[in-house]
């Protein structure tokens, strides 16, 4: 008798879990942010998003260029895909930008369009928390539609798995 009362209480207790909806968070969203890409055209993000699908690189620190030129060599031309780079800085004065700016456009390989590379001077805790990055240690890589959603993501350099992983899903969006 015990067993069956223990039973009845454990089942009218949790039946209600067991057929609640089911809630899921919803995906990141580029928040909407102003800035100068590098050959010097004022670019607003995500609106000024041409292509259905944007790849943006997200770098924090100098040392991550090596993972970035890996990634831009690494993504084979698509259609309806546009690769972004954004340099995420904190808010600095106008001098220091100029200054990292021309830096940037020196340093910069061909294979990477100005027009592509926006650096970004945010408030960084807030815009890694709005795309869900808990980590400027590596290089994270976004895939967004051109609303600035995340649909798929990875951090850290490029290897044969990530290009794989990365392909097979814009194989499967461009259907």
């Amino acid at each position: 008798m015990r067993l069956l009362l223990t039973l009845a209480f454990t089942l009218f207790t949790f039946s209600g879990v067991l057929v609640a909806p089911q809630t899921t968070s919803p995906s990141p969203v580029l928040p909407s942010v102003t800035a100068y890409a590098l050959d010097r055209a004022k670019v607003t993000l995500p609106a000024d998003f041409a292509a259905p699908l944007n790849i943006l690189i997200l770098s924090f620190q100098r040392d991550q260029q090596s993972a970035v030129d890996g990634w831009f060599g690494g993504l084979r031309a698509t259609p309806g895909v546009q690769t972004w780079l954004l340099p995420i800085s904190q808010r600095e004065n106008m001098l220091y930008r100029w200054w990292l700016n021309a830096s940037l456009r020196g340093s910069q390989p061909a294979s990477q369009p100005r027009k592509y590379t926006v650096p970004l001077y945010v408030n960084k805790t807030e815009f890694l928390r709005s795309v869900q990055v808990s980590s400027e240690k590596e290089i994270v890589l976004l895939l967004t539609d051109k609303a600035g959603r995340v649909l798929w993501r990875t951090v850290g350099p490029v290897n044969d798995s990530k290009k794989a992983a990365i392909n097979n899903f814009l194989a499967k969006a461009s259907h």
